[in-house]
């Protein structure tokens, strides 16, 4: 059984305890956090763990086996690295971190001390996007691709919302994408990107698009603003038809009502083909269970720290072109 401890018990920090909660292997041992109220909330979820304020106490517990990580971003370089000095295998929240530069000192000391560090790129686990992902690399939507995504919203807020410790959406919201459009084409190449401001009351970029490019010609058009409300769009679109989020103009059977997840593909003649994924276990769930495997050294890690420093360096890149509007290489 591994102890798990963690560092963060926010809302991200108690999500994660959950669904380490719902699989087999792991105890949730403790769990650390300078604020009053997110420890006794802890407590109250998880009675019989253990907590305390300062993170360092936590990771000089002799019980404590692994750990989860899941404060405001411009702190996880300081946290992972006291963690993996620690010899703790991690677990870490998205993104990466801050700045391409502490994620490399982070896989550093991750080869240094011979210990696992994985990054929470929970869209890698999710079968709902998995099975668009699987159905795009079938070819039956021909390449290249251009995957659209636009999004608005007031955003969360509080930290979020501070450039140095959360970096905005086009940080902390849109890695998400980043991370999966590195994952199903390869490395990114270039960004062309152009910010405004919409909300003149933070620090960070709260609005933004761009354009990634990658080498096999394939694309990621994004569009994502924590500065207002709006509407959404979710699309991928190729030379022989599109997938859409939904079920199209189709009608799944009664019968999978809450067992399935759906997109439809529509191809250039108009036909529509349901693409689905059970809704359990989710993608947190299945997440926690790789992490666990990890540990025990049963598992090859499919959310390394070497893999999400990229998604980074698309952030870095888009946020240093958004001011000027200009394009700009990726580099980690």
């Amino acid at each position: 059984m591994i102890q798990l401890g963690f560092i963060g018990l926010g809302g991200m920090g108690i999500a994660q305890a959950r669904a380490f909660a719902e699989v087999q292997g792991g105890k949730i041992f403790g769990g650390a956090d300078v604020d009053d109220g997110a420890r006794s909330n802890f407590v109250k979820l998880f009675p019989d763990a253990e907590v305390w304020e300062d993170y360092r106490q936590l990771l000089a517990h002799p019980g404590i086996d692994a750990v989860v990580i899941a404060v405001p971003t411009g702190l996880h370089q300081e946290v992972a690295s006291a963690a993996l000095a620690a010899r703790k295998p991690v677990l870490l929240e998205k993104p990466m971190a801050r700045t391409v530069a502490e994620c490399q000192i982070l896989n550093d000391q991750s080869q240094q001390y011979s210990t696992v560090l994985m990054v929470a790129h929970c869209r890698r686990f999710d079968p709902y996007w998995g099975a668009w992902a699987k159905f795009l690399r079938s070819g039956e939507m021909g390449e290249p691709v251009l995957w659209r995504h636009i999004a608005a919203g007031m955003g969360p807020g509080r930290w979020f919302m501070d450039d140095k410790l959360g970096g905005g959406p086009l940080l902390d919201g849109a890695v998400h994408n980043y991370d999966f459009a590195n994952w199903l084409f390869g490395d990114p190449e270039s960004v062309i990107a152009s910010s405004i401001e919409l909300d003149p009351h933070v620090s960070a970029i709260d609005t933004g698009s761009t354009v990634v490019r990658y080498p096999s010609g394939h694309q990621l058009l994004l569009s994502w603003s924590w500065g207002t409300r709006g509407c959404s769009l979710h699309d991928i679109i190729g030379p022989k038809g599109f997938i859409q989020f939904g079920t199209g103009d189709l009608v799944p059977p009664a019968e999978e009502e809450g067992q399935y997840n759906y997109c439809c593909f529509t191809d250039v003649k108009g036909q529509q083909t349901l693409i689905k994924a059970k809704t359990q276990p989710n993608m947190y769930a299945n997440q926690a269970e790789h992490f666990l495997a990890c540990v025990r050294g049963e598992a090859t890690c499919l959310s390394p720290g070497i893999e999400a420093i990229k998604a980074v360096a698309v952030a870095e890149a888009v946020l240093n072109a958004g001011p000027d509007g200009r394009a700009c290489k990726v580099r980690w």
